[in-house]
């Protein structure tokens, strides 16, 4: 019978855990209150005390997409923790957690096996120290609920007696996991690690960090990026109540304009140092200062698009299948689109922020950042410092998308903090966050099809011209590879495809925002294909079904291979989902894409109401097959969020500049989307044991062509040029 011991066994156990009982509910009367705690460390990851609680540590940057709850999840699982009697603490940077960042939906792609390796190796650990004091086969034992349980019997001893001789298991290399089926933890709803404190509003942020004697900064940038300084007068700024200090910051003093490739230094600017944010930003208002833009380019926005546009007739080829020419030649008709998209701001909700305390010979932050390594490499170029010299802690993070993998505001904080002596907690105003962005990048895209006498596809051609980011970055590598590359759909679907970049050269400051490329080209693809379905009057889905062909493992490059089985899948039940199919009243209409990323295979309907020049999005159906989905409830919040986020960049958002200057400021004049706005979102994932992939960026670029195809279908009007509020209401 489960959970029974005979008085044999009784002494066989007692014995060997130091006078503890150790079996069930009996243990709770010999620790009390009173015991002090031991806690051992089997792991970077893993701590478990003898207060019968287990710490994880969540190592990777928290900006929302809920890694600090799924990754110790999956640490959780393979150890067989009692998730009830789970602590989860955010680990500072340390290079012994490995691919400590947040970027590119690869979280939980790059730490699946290592955290089921690391739970899975402490379990062993503890198996085996239970196996001893149990006198039973390690093969015959289980661990589940912060337990090690004999599968047969149900004996069991809890994690807390096995410290001692858990901790001197060597643990091994090569370990075996869980079956799937056995999962009790991953694969359930569970709420976000601080879901209380964020309701609450108790939660700590970046902007939330105080410290003793900190003073308060905020800057002004040179308005063209690669402007500088050339002269201020601050009588009026020291003036302000609050003022303290007023500092140049030039960074020709500090490296230059990069730190190391794909990680930019801060731009230049006058800082203002107070004792509150209030009076720095008040301070910083009446600075006036002359800039010096001499050696820039002062690019205006229409122009630029129009070098884009020339740049079409003059590009390199990026992968060339078949012929494409020839194809042409022999095709029953040739059809031909130009899009435009223009460049997108991150403006997460918090701004940028960070808190340096630079003292003696340590420099310690407390910063919002996805990629801490790039912040201790950067102060280690500026200062001159020592790994071990340099503490980063990292906050919960209030949004990034991409904007908080470049660590040049914490360059700025951690400058003043050396100047003044003092901890410096540096926050920047909205307007500074909208104009001193690394944008997505604009670009013009001309697709054109020579269609057979059916209407299909039998040659493809993709040339999209922009300011690359590899440029702008200092980046190693083809610099169409940031923006167009081999991998682009439909390469591997068509016979005769070619792919063409033209790199225009841009002062504009350019950077990862998420989804990059595919959130530009998932709108001029998913678009094109719903033009050549209407060209020849098929519905849309049915149209892309056919092009993509039967299930099969489509060769792209090299090893590569698209299952466009499990495309299939998630296209024909959002169809389903959608009720596609079904009727609509008169000035509705539905737009369906689709699009695979980071790994995930994502299809997408929206329905939306056009009355005159007005649009309402109703619904959005979304289905995802991601493999493995950790966390149902934090997953549908990643597909729900990366929706709203590209909706709301195709309606409302444009980056536009006059004389090298970027002229939106906040979210007056760069509008988001409002609650009211809303659509009901449904979300359904496709259940199967295969790996996780990624899921933060996936949902976003679908959401866009999506949206422009149910406009057409409601109203008959193509959209090749975002946003939408340059043609309707919105």
């Amino acid at each position: 019978m489960k959970n029974t011991i005979d008085r044999r066994n009784f002494i066989k156990l007692t014995a060997t855990a130091s006078g503890a009982l150790v079996v069930g509910v009996q243990l709770q009367s010999c620790l009390t209150e009173k015991s002090p705690v031991i806690t051992h460390q089997f792991s970077p990851l893993i701590k478990i005390g003898t207060d019968r609680w287990v710490t994880l540590m969540a190592k990777n940057p928290e900006i929302g997409q809920g890694v600090k709850t799924a990754l110790p999840m999956i640490l959780a699982e393979e150890l067989g923790a009692d998730w009830n009697k789970v602590k989860i603490e955010q680990a500072d940077f340390d290079k012994k957690y490995d691919e400590q960042w947040a970027g590119g939906s690869y979280a939980i792609i790059l730490n699946w096996d290592l955290m089921r390796k690391a739970g899975a190796q402490v379990r062993y650990a503890l198996q085996t120290a239970a196996s001893k004091q149990m006198q039973l086969p390690i093969e015959e034992l289980m661990t589940k609920d912060n337990k090690v349980i004999h599968q047969e019997s149900g004996n069991s001893l809890p994690f807390e007696v096995l410290l001692q001789e858990a901790s001197e298991v060597a643990l091994p290399e090569e370990v075996e996991y869980k079956p799937l089926e056995a999962y009790n933890i991953v694969k359930k709803n569970t709420p976000q690690t601080d879901l209380d404190e964020m309701i609450t509003g108790s939660s700590t942020f970046g902007i939330d960090i105080k410290l003793p004697h900190m003073v308060y900064a905020t800057v002004r940038k040179s308005p063209v990026h690669e402007g500088g300084v050339s002269s201020f007068d601050a009588s009026e700024t020291k003036a302000i109540q609050g003022v303290i200090a007023v500092h140049e910051l030039n960074n020709k003093d500090y490296g230059g304009r990069l730190l190391g490739s794909n990680s930019p230094n801060f731009v230049n600017g006058v800082a203002v140092v107070a004792n509150s944010t209030w009076a720095a930003f008040k301070g910083a208002e009446k600075l006036k200062v002359e800039w010096d833009n001499s050696g820039c380019r002062l690019e205006n926005s229409e122009e630029l698009f129009q070098r884009f546009h020339d740049q079409l007739s003059n590009t390199t080829i990026e992968r060339k299948d078949g012929d494409v020419d020839k194809a042409k030649g022999n095709a029953a008709k040739v059809y031909e689109a130009i899009y435009e998209l223009p460049f997108w701001a991150h403006v997460p909700m918090e701004p940028m922020n960070c808190t340096v305390d630079f003292r003696d010979d340590v420099c310690e932050v407390w910063a919002p950042t996805q990629n801490p390594e790039a912040l201790q490499n950067g102060l280690i170029k500026l200062f001159g410092l020592e790994a071990e010299q340099i503490k980063i802690h990292i906050p919960r993070i209030g949004g990034a998308f991409g904007r908080r993998y470049y660590v040049d505001y914490a360059m700025d904080a951690a400058i003043l903090s050396q100047k003044m002596g003092l901890p410096v907690k540096l926050t920047w105003t909205r307007e500074e966050d909208v104009k001193h962005d690394w944008y997505r990048p604009g670009s013009i895209q001309k697709l054109s099809a020579a269609l057979d006498k059916d209407g299909m596809v039998k040659a493809w051609r993709h040339v999209l011209a922009n300011a690359s980011r590899m440029t702008s970055l200092g980046r190693e590598g083809r610099v169409a590879g940031t923006e167009i590359d081999e991998y682009e759909f439909p390469a591997g679907f068509v016979p005769n495809l070619q792919l063409e970049y033209g790199h225009v050269l841009s002062d504009i400051p350019l950077g990862q925002w998420r989804a990059v490329s595919a959130s530009a080209n998932a709108f001029s693809i998913c678009c094109f294909l719903d033009e050549l379905a209407f060209e020849n009057g098929m519905d849309p889905i049915d149209y892309f079904l056919k092009f993509l062909g039967p299930a099969r493992m489509v060769p792209v490059v090299g090893e590569y291979e698209f299952d466009n089985g499990r495309f299939i899948h998630v296209i024909e039940k959002v169809r389903q989902n959608s009720n596609w199919d079904s009727p609509l009243p008169k000035g509705q209409g539905r737009g369906f894409a689709a699009r695979k990323g980071a790994g995930s295979f994502i299809a997408e309907v929206i329905t939306v109401e056009a009355v005159e020049d007005s649009i309402k999005i109703l619904e959005v159906h979304a289905v995802v097959d991601c493999g493995i989905v950790v966390n149902p409830s934090g997953a549908e919040a990643q597909v729900e969020g990366g929706i709203l986020e590209g909706l709301s960049a195709a309606m409302y958002g444009a980056v536009t500049f006059k004389g090298g200057e970027t002229e939106q400021s906040n979210f007056h004049d760069y509008p988001w989307i409002r609650m009211r706005d809303v659509p009901e979102i449904h979300v359904e994932f496709i259940q199967n044991d295969l790996p996780p992939r990624g899921l933060g960026e996936p949902p976003l670029p679908p959401a866009i062509p999506a949206l422009a195809n149910a406009i057409f279908a409601a109203t008959g009007k193509r959209i090749r040029k975002l946003p939408l509020s340059r043609s309707f209401k919105v």
